[in-house]
């Protein structure tokens, strides 16, 4: 936390008030009479060690000296003089300056800790709200979709069972499949919002399990079918790779994010390509695109939550967080996520997910 700025002319202020309150009280114990030197000596280190609680270290050291100065001129004989007679005098004047300067120091250091310490309690008590907001936003978001699923689900059982009917005509069979791929992508919106409030809570459980990934590909080129159907996807994964610890469920939306996005930023009718490999300890998926290609300034940029690249934002809808989802999800897993761009070509967006074993290695 950044230190509050000093102003120098309230500290002059309270430099100049610390010699005058020192110098009054020297005045007012003069024009009482009669007091003794002990008394003056701890009346003067009382007040020095009220500045240093009040104001800090500077100001009780002015007032030290200034009481230092006081203490010697007008009650240490020969007085009225700033020499000093009386060698023992030396003594209590020393022990005075000494006194002075060490509480002080002491008073003044106690402030500081005392005001870091508040403001780390200040520091934790945010922090503390900020991570009770995020899961109860989480909480509410999960709320929120499993009401969604419901309704969602008897639409799309309703749906589909329209779409099997003979004697649907095809203006409504069209009107139904529209149906059927809102309904499709209202939930999928449900599920974005709800892993990404998971992971901003620190609340993402995987749940890992041998998987094969060839399997998996498949299983996500079925849940995508309708937004595939005008596609050639090619698919380049043997069956004999080896499994994965990994959680089915969010590789699988690994898959669908990235499905997804070569879908939407490729021209319609153009192949994609589906790929994996072992290399270096990992099963590597691909998905390569015929698209534009990503401008080199997005780059390093395009994981990000929230953030769409001004073409994507006038062309394509889109909430932004899918590719922001996938990468918390890969690195989850111990994985890593990148995307190389072939201007004019293409795109090929890739994730890592090591073997087992393997996991301290990405």
């Amino acid at each position: 936390m950044p230190k509050p700025s000093i102003n120098p002319v309230g500290r002059i202020i309270r430099v100049c008030l610390s010699l005058a309150i020192v110098t009054g009280i020297s005045l007012a114990e003069v024009r009482l009479g009669g007091v003794n030197h002990t008394t003056v000596a701890l009346t003067l280190l009382l007040a020095v060690l009220a500045i240093a609680t009040r104001w800090g270290l500077l100001e009780s050291l002015a007032a030290s000296v200034a009481g230092m100065l006081c203490f010697n001129y007008l009650f240490l004989p020969p007085v009225g003089a700033w020499t000093i007679a009386d060698p023992q005098n030396w003594v209590a004047l020393l022990t005075f300056v000494g006194t002075a300067a060490v509480a002080s120091q002491l008073s003044a250091s106690a402030k500081r800790r005392a005001v870091e310490q508040a403001r780390a309690e200040e520091a934790a008590s945010r922090a503390e709200a900020a991570r009770q907001s995020e899961e109860m936003k989480s909480a509410m978001l999960d709320a929120l979709a499993h009401e969604f699923k419901t309704p969602l689900t008897s639409i799309k059982a309703a749906v589909s069972s329209l779409l099997g009917a003979e004697s649907v005509s095809p203006a409504h069979k069209e009107l139904l499949q529209i149906m059927d791929e809102e309904a499709d992508r209202l939930t999928w919106l449900a599920e974005e919002a709800v892993q990404i409030a998971r992971i901003e809570a620190g609340r993402m459980e995987l749940r890992k399990h041998p998987q094969a990934v060839a399997r998996l590909i498949r299983e996500a080129l079925e849940r995508m079918a309708g937004a595939l159907e005008s596609r050639t996807v090619e698919v380049r994964a043997n069956n004999s790779l080896p499994p994965v610890p990994a959680d089915r469920e969010l590789v699988l939306i690994v898959l669908r994010q990235l499905l997804d996005n070569a879908v939407k930023y490729s021209p319609p009718g153009s192949p994609i390509v589906i790929g994996a490999a072992e290399k270096e300890g990992s099963v590597v998926v691909t998905v390569t695109d015929c698209g534009p290609g990503i401008p080199q300034a997005d780059l390093n940029r395009v994981f990000e939550k929230f953030y769409r690249g001004p073409q994507a934002r006038e062309r394509v809808r889109g909430t932004g967080m899918g590719l922001a989802i996938a990468r918390e999800i890969v690195r989850g897993h111990g994985g890593d996520i990148r995307v190389v761009s072939r201007p004019g070509q293409g795109s090929d967006f890739s994730f890592a997910l090591p073997l087992a074993g393997q996991e301290t290695r990405s």
